[in-house]
């Protein structure tokens, strides 16, 4: 005797339905919630975001022009560290 239980598989489109509407509905939940409990009206978020994006990318660039200063060629730094020296002596 067989005891096992026989499953039916659902149809793709019916998959790739209920996808898109799981999708959407979190979509929807998603803005409802993030309109809820929002602590600013949308031009001060706005703002605030714009404001925090010129910070990381001031440090960002600051960043990378230190690394770039530590990858100048050391034989022209010598060079001029020599200049600076006669100028000095």
């Amino acid at each position: 005797m067989f005891y096992g239980r026989s499953y039916v598989r659902p149809e793709p489109e019916s998959q790739l339905g209920s996808f898109v509407t799981g999708c959407l509905a979190g979509m929807l939940v998603g803005g409802v919630v993030g309109l809820l409990l929002a602590p600013h009206r949308g031009d001060i978020t706005r703002r605030k975001i714009v404001r925090k994006a010129n910070e990381a990318r001031d440090q960002v660039v600051e960043a990378v022009e230190d690394q770039l200063e530590g990858l100048r060629d050391p034989k022209a730094e010598a060079e001029e560290e020599k200049a600076k020296e006669e100028k000095a002596g």
